[in-house]
């Protein structure tokens, strides 16, 4: 039990100094890709899968939901509420036969469960979580969704695209700079 144990140290003494010093650090999210360094995990999302993958998911706009648990009603193996934030949310994707899954994607009075790419569904599903914000003054922080978790996702996807890009380039030694432009030049100071 103690050798283990103080393997178990040993690990966690040497991730602790990678994690401290900003170029192993780099090195260390370099290599377990940009997904996993934006929001600490592959693409799985918070639903799993039943049966067969599909091309299209189910994905609730939390932020839209009323809560009316009509889509629980009709579909209680593919849809859950979330008692904490008072919305639907997909639990399973594809728990209930086709008939009763799209009886209540239409039972839904403000048209909120969505069918979106298969491909989409982790981000959609991560950038719907309330995500603490920075507080300011006497009321501190607290718990934000962005308005259109569509145009998020979109923005965040771009994101992930241009970090690739960039280690990429980074990786083959061809990190770019840009050529100063004639203005930069004559607003640069000259020293003597």
């Amino acid at each position: 039990m103690f050798v283990q144990g103080h393997e178990y140290t040993l690990m966690l003494n040497e991730a602790y100094e990678v994690l401290i010093k900003d170029n192993l650090r780099r090195d260390y999210d370099a290599s377990i890709g940009p997904m996993n360094v934006q929001f600490g995990r592959n693409v799985s999302g918070y639903s799993s899968w039943k049966g067969p993958l599909r091309p299209q998911a189910l994905f609730v706009d939390a932020n839209a939901c009323i809560g009316c648990r009509e889509c629980v009603h009709h579909a209680s193996n593919t849809f859950v509420m979330d008692e904490a934030h008072g919305c639907a949310r997909v639990r399973v994707q594809y728990g209930d036969d086709d008939q009763k899954i799209n009886v209540s994607v239409d039972s839904c009075p403000v048209n909120c469960i969505h069918w979106v790419d298969r491909e989409e569904l982790a981000v959609l599903e991560f950038l719907i979580q309330p995500q603490p914000k920075e507080g300011y003054g006497v009321f501190g922080g607290g718990w934000e969704r962005p308005a259109n978790v569509f145009v998020a996702a979109k923005a965040f996807n771009k994101q992930l695209k241009q970090q690739a890009e960039a280690q990429g380039r980074q990786r083959n030694g061809r990190v770019t700079v840009e050529e100063e432009t004639p203005d930069q030049a004559e607003a640069k100071p000259t020293l003597p």
